[in-house]
């Protein structure tokens, strides 16, 4: 075959050179795929790419389950009858389990007989030295019960399963380590002193993907210092930390989420606080400064075709695509999609059509006490929130819909009985009336009434009216959208998709030192299994809410009689993957079942001729 690409200008240059590298990808996918035939037999093959916790090989696997951990427990959920199968309340040794969870993942022993879930308990212990700890669970699948409790370091949020090696890996927020368990002993951790910081221990992320060009190499954050770490993981060592400070200045406090495109063998990491994303190139065993976008923010992670790379932004409510260029080259960040309603985290979903379907589960404040209706047509502004902020009210109807008033301190004004504020139009006007005096708990002395102008504001509504009607999840065909931009499909690019009624949460109380009744960040895990997804919500109950991805409609509400923490998907029994016959990666679906040798053979037949006027394929 013969195709004649003619370059017209600097942009055809640059989709010119998305074309090669995506070229490049496929035949590299084919060489891969025909090392694994023989003459006789085709042997089924797992490719994880876009790893991000270690249990996304096991999305597709059909009959699963999803795991809900809440306040009082677990509870087994069936995504096609919505039934809670089983619900466990106690640990081995018959001891209550704790009240909230943090990360987990499903992991299988190493001779494939037994599954586990393996978690981190967000209540930290003081154990019979003193020492405060965090400690992780292990939850056999086949028995349906707890079968380990291991002690590790404080404050453990993210975890993650190199499966590869066996191995759950804990970061410790508390003092900046990672703690290794080895599936072979769930009864200690294996490894302790995995540094991922330079001298402050901080919130942290770990990044491992099963590319060869990766290796045994890790890469790790930390929203406390401005380093990436890289980590030797079969070493357990941190093997090198890169300053970034004299690139991004003081915008960009740490890095937090994280991902990794094998297209141009670069890092991406969001920054804490502020800052957007940095890229790195860290190909050639080295890491090096790319490019900061500093306004596109957001959890980071790779499509499962591995073509792009997204960051699902709450400040901006949208979802921005990065396509990767060159190795060492600045990626482009070629859409940015809306994304109304706070989204969390993103899951991707392979349709039959082999079309990427994206979905999040919303996180706006979902008070409706604080919601003003707009003049010119029949939406509603949220008026206050983590992001829209919740202070300023200048006239009564400010006060109506929830928005506060505070001092210089950030503290709610107050007002003595003898400023005599009689202006019923103000943000105050209920100080106009004496009954809403009182002598205040933390009076300095003086004795004198007080009044506070806006005591039932932002997170301090004593009475919220809390709706998911219009609220809940987000969908998108990302892969039809792409399409229609570049206007390969000859239709127009499709707005993202709201399901109503999926749920939401009830929002975060503010952090210390933050202004009085304000909020803090609100968060909502979910996890795919199959074409569902699952969130947890608290709102209008405390629940487990599960749309189907493919039609992009919602499936059930399973209520919970506890307050739901996370949610993982688990194969209802242990499986063999290299048995299976099934593409159950978290990308390129149906990509050994996609591929003939024909086909391969054409794609090996390929030559390239790259020039400055064009491209030739012959």
């Amino acid at each position: 075959m013969m195709m004649i690409l003619k370059s017209k200008d600097s942009g055809s240059d640059a989709l010119g050179r998305q074309f090669i590298l995506r070229l490049i990808a496929s035949i590299s996918m084919s060489f891969a795929l025909l090392c694994c035939f023989t003459t006789t037999t085709m042997t089924p093959i797992v490719v994880v790419d876009a790893v991000l916790y270690g249990d996304e090989i096991y999305q597709d696997i059909p009959g699963g389950k999803f795991w809900a951990f809440y306040s009082e427990g677990i509870a087994i959920i069936d995504p096609e009858s919505c039934d809670i199968e089983t619900t466990i309340t106690q640990d081995h040794n018959g001891d209550k389990l704790p009240t909230g969870w943090n990360d987990g993942v499903y992991m299988q022993s190493p001779s494939n007989d037994e599954g586990y879930v393996m978690i981190g308990s967000r209540v930290d212990e003081t154990n019979e030295l003193g020492d405060v700890v965090s400690h992780a669970y292990a939850v056999s699948t086949t028995g349906r019960k707890v079968v380990a409790k291991t002690e590790v370091g404080p404050r453990v949020v993210h975890s993650y399963g190199v499966y590869p090696q066996n191995e759950f890996w804990m970061h410790s927020d508390g003092n900046g380590l990672f703690y290794v368990i080895h599936l072979d002993d769930l009864s200690k951790s294996s490894h302790d002193d995995i540094e991922a910081k330079v001298d402050i221990p901080s919130h942290g992320k770990l990044q491992w993907d099963e590319s060869p060009k990766l290796g045994d190499r890790g890469f790790a954050t930390s929203t406390g210092e401005k380093f990436l770490f890289e980590i030797d993981l079969k070493k357990k060592i941190q093997t090198q930390a890169f300053n970034f400070t004299s690139y991004s200045g003081d915008s960009c406090r740490g890095l937090h989420a994280i991902a990794y495109s094998e297209l141009n063998e670069h890092v991406y990491a969001e920054c804490s606080g502020s800052g957007g994303a940095i890229e790195f190139d860290v190909s050639n065993d080295d890491i090096k400064f790319v490019h900061q976008f500093e306004k596109a923010d957001g959890a980071l992670y790779e499509t499962p075709d591995g073509r792009y790379v997204v960051a699902s932004s709450k400040e901006d409510d949208a979802l921005y695509v990065f396509v990767p260029q060159g190795t060492g080259d600045t990626s482009s960040v070629e859409y940015t999609i809306p994304m109304a309603g706070r989204p969390s985290g993103v899951s991707f979903y392979t349709n039959g059509s082999d079309e990427t379907i994206v979905c999040s589960p919303l996180t706006e404040n979902l008070n409706q006490n604080q919601r003003r209706q707009d003049d010119d047509d029949d939406s509603t502004t949220i008026t206050c929130g983590y992001y829209e902020g919740c202070t300023g009210a200048e006239t009564s109807s400010d006060v109506k819909f929830g928005v506060c008033l505070h001092n210089e301190e950030d503290q709610l004004m107050r007002v003595t009985e003898s400023q005599n504020l009689d202006d019923s139009s103000t943000a105050c006007a209920r100080c106009s009336d004496s009954s809403n005096y009182q002598v205040e708990d933390t009076d300095t002395g003086s004795g004198e009434s007080t009044c506070i102008c806006t005591p039932e504001c932002g997170s301090c509504d004593p009475n919220p009216r809390l709706s998911d009607e219009e609220s809940g999840y987000m969908c998108i065909n990302l892969s039809a959208y792409i399409a229609a931009e570049e206007g390969t499909s000859g239709s127009k690019a499709k707005a993202a998709t709201l399901i109503p009624g999926t749920g939401g949460m009830k929002q975060a109380k503010p952090y210390g030192g933050s202004a009085e009744c304000s909020f803090g960040r609100t968060y909502r895990t979910h996890k795919r299994g199959t074409k569902y997804d699952a969130s947890v919500s608290t709102i209008p109950t405390d629940s487990i809410v599960i749309i189907d991805m493919e039609k992009m409609k919602k499936k059930c509400t399973v209520d919970l009689p506890g307050t739901p923490g996370r949610i993982l998907y688990a194969p209802n029994g242990p499986v063999d993957l290299t048995k299976s016959g099934l593409s159950t990666t978290a990308s390129s679906a149906n990509s050994a079942a996609g591929f003939t040798i024909h086909s391969i053979i054409m794609a090996l037949s390929v030559t390239i001729f790259v020039g400055t006027m064009g491209i030739t394929m012959i």
